[in-house]
């Protein structure tokens, strides 16, 4: 770590033109300060420090880190003497901090309000990636698409502002339904007190699973409304008067939970043991393993948190009218050692946070050294080999003059096999020209170019990486250079596609989601105003499915929606649209009409479809559908009076449909009776 702070403090030295010996000893003496408190511990004589964390609840596996950090000497061995209070009816937590009684707290997102009420608060790391907050409906209640709540009693707090930004995506205020004070009871949705109600995933949908009830559940993040959930924090003031005390509790704090994480039975066991036994071990197993999809431990360190995420909640406060449009968020995040860049430094140095930026900032720094011929070379050389990126340096022909050790990591070829080799034994075949043009741009026209571009490894196999690349020119300003700077991104991209599958299509039937399909029929909407054409949306619940799912399982059930939805497409053409809204329930969209009768027609092909037989578990089972139809413009022109329209038109349908199956029977026992 001193070797890396060293590092740290001669590219901050470049910087600013300081290269005096002193100014080295000066800088070094800072940075052992800085080292010294990251851990406090190192100094054998330090005393004690009695501080004071607050809870937002009671005792439960939602704060094992906290526990993890004091029971495993975490916090001992950073200074800290840690007593950590729970919370109890009636007192605000964040209050707590604010007055003096305690010096840290956890708390969530609208800690953003604190702040912008005058509340000091510094948030010094993130827990929960995502928002445990949901709201859930009983199955049996028959809402489970989010406008059938209109009306409806919902019981939510005035707090759970990301609940509320889910109401105004989907169209609605909290005015469009009966808000109920949250009495912290599931029974009030049980007894039917309350038609919804908020819960956390990680907490109440353990007493629902135990009970064996099914609900449906919503979350902002159908919406695309993704906040922060649990996060720890401190005061201004704290951060200014006891600096190593705030940075020294992060850390231990951090280190434990990612004890608790990868120890999750020991931490339950221990929270059971000496805090708290108000749930039973089986509910805190349940809520640590909720919590791990929360928190994904394996793909996000605990406390990671970014300003982007930090600003898409405040965009979600500001359309809710709760902050102005100048709030700016960075006031109350805390990233250590912020105040000498160098912690922030060495986090984008090793882990590539900042992506391009990183590249461009490195590349500034490279682009001094090499053009300024009193830099240490050594240094230079040492940086080089050491950069946590692929660092190559190309002379004016495209050959391989310079590439160290990541370079090597990443295209396994070692240095002495390609200095130079021409460049384009890394380059794509596919992609070969296009990389060369990029590059004669830069030699030609002293650019700074930014580019992705496919890579061949020197096994063969293709790689994606992110290119920076720079020109300079050697200390004598003779010859043509350009030092190219790589990070193979093929995981990251992979994973950023099956991230932007999962939030856009149904995991099950592989079709466009909620999401999606009311972002298509926006767009359809839009083309059909501007064309000056008809639409019409189809409002699809299949009939008997219930039964079935009771009868037969919920993965026959499955089998059932999938089969549905790998018939619905066989109905409609290339240019409408089909997807599930959730449970049984589908919407089709159908763009350039004509006329209702066209609508008619293919509802008839879908019908006729979705009633041919299928094999479920060795029986063969037919299920029928009511369609619902509303047309653009002639019914509606806004989106959700065209679905209302439609869900109603389904309802009609399906109250029909049961009139038609009581008379059928009604018949058959009078045929019985008469025989």
């Amino acid at each position: 770590m001193k070797q890396s702070f060293l590092l740290l403090a001669s590219i901050a030295m470049s910087l600013s033109g300081l290269a005096s010996v002193i100014m080295l000893k000066r800088l070094t003496q800072i940075l052992s300060i800085v080292l010294l408190g990251l851990n406090p511990a190192w100094s054998a004589e330090q005393e004690m420090e009695a501080v004071t964390l607050q809870l937002k609840w009671k005792h439960q596996f939602q704060f094992a880190g906290y526990y993890a950090a004091k029971e495993k000497g975490y916090y001992r061995e950073v200074g800290l003497d840690v007593t950590i209070v729970e919370a109890t009816p009636g007192v605000d937590p964040v209050r707590e901090v604010v007055d003096g009684h305690a010096q840290f707290g956890v708390g969530t997102s609208e800690l953003i309000l604190n702040h912008y009420h005058g509340d000091a608060v510094v948030v010094l790391g993130v827990i929960f990636q995502h928002s445990p907050l949901i709201l859930i409906t009983l199955a049996e209640s028959g809402l489970d698409n989010i406008h059938k709540l209109v009306d409806r009693k919902v019981m939510m707090e005035p707090s759970s502002a990301e609940l509320f930004a889910y109401f105004f995506q989907e169209g609605f205020t909290s005015k469009a339904f009966s808000l109920q004070h949250h009495s912290l009871d599931l029974n009030d949705l049980l007894s039917g007190k309350t038609d919804a109600m908020s819960v956390y995933v990680t907490d109440e949908l353990y007493q629902i699973k135990q009970q064996g009830l099914a609900i449906n559940q919503f979350s902002p993040r159908m919406s695309g409304i993704d906040f922060y959930g649990d996060n720890f924090f401190t005061l201004a003031e704290q951060l200014a008067q006891h600096p190593q005390r705030v940075k020294a509790f992060r850390q231990a704090t951090l280190r434990g939970w990612l004890y608790a994480m990868q120890n999750p039975d020991e931490i339950v066991q221990l929270i059971y043991d000496r805090y708290s036994q108000r749930h039973s071990i089986e509910h805190l197993q349940f809520e640590a393993k909720a919590m791990h999809d929360l928190m994904q431990p394996e793909l996000i360190d605990p406390g990671y948190m970014n300003v982007g995420r930090w600003q898409h909640i405040v965009d979600t406060y500001r359309q809710l009218g709760l902050l102005p449009a100048d709030f700016n968020i960075e006031h109350m995040l805390f990233f250590p050692n912020s105040e000498l860049d160098l912690e922030k430094l060495k986090a984008t140095l090793y882990y590539a946070a900042a992506g391009l930026s990183l590249l461009a900032f490195l590349s500034a720094i490279l682009f001094r050294f090499y053009r300024k011929a009193h830099i240490n070379e050594a240094r230079l050389k040492t940086m080089f080999d050491h950069a946590p990126l692929s660092l190559i340096v190309l002379d004016a022909q495209n050959r391989i003059q310079g590439w160290n050790a990541q370079a090597e990591k990443t295209f396994l070829w070692r240095t002495e096999d390609v200095l130079g080799k021409n460049a384009s034994i890394i380059m794509s075949p596919a992609k070969r020209h296009e990389v060369e043009r990029i590059l004669a741009e830069v030699h030609e026209q002293r650019v700074i170019s930014h580019t992705k571009s496919t890579n061949i490894k020197q096994d063969g196999s293709e790689i994606l990486c992110e290119w920076l690349n720079a020109p300079f020119k050697d200390k004598h300003d003779h010859s043509n250079f350009i030092i190219c700077m790589a990070r193979d991104i093929t995981e990251e991209a992979r994973m950023e596609e099956e991230l932007e599958y999962a939030a856009h299509y149904d995991t099950l039937t592989s079709l466009p989601n909620r999401s999606l399909i009311l972002e298509q029929l926006k767009q359809a909407l839009a083309t059909a105003a501007r064309q000056k054409t008809k639409l019409a949306v189809l409002f699809l619940d299949l009939n008997g499915f219930k039964p079935i799912n009771d009868t037969l399982g919920h993965e026959a059930g499955d089998i059932l929606l999938l089969t549905v939805a790998q018939r619905l497409p066989q109905a409609i053409r290339e240019c409408d649209y089909a997807g599930r809204l959730g449970g049984d329930e589908f919407l089709v969209i159908l763009q350039d009409i004509g006329a209702r009768d066209n609508a008619q027609k293919v509802a008839g092909k879908l019908q006729a479809l979705i009633s041919q037989p299928c094999l479920l578990k060795g029986q063969t089972l037919c299920v029928s559908a009511s369609i619902g139809i509303s047309l653009y413009p002639d019914d509606a022109m806004d989106i959700n009076t065209l679905i209302h329209q439609a869900d109603q038109s389904m309802y009609q349908a399906k109250q029909d449909f049961s009139n038609k199956k009581f008379v059928e029977n009604a018949n058959i026992n009078d045929l019985e009776s008469l025989g």
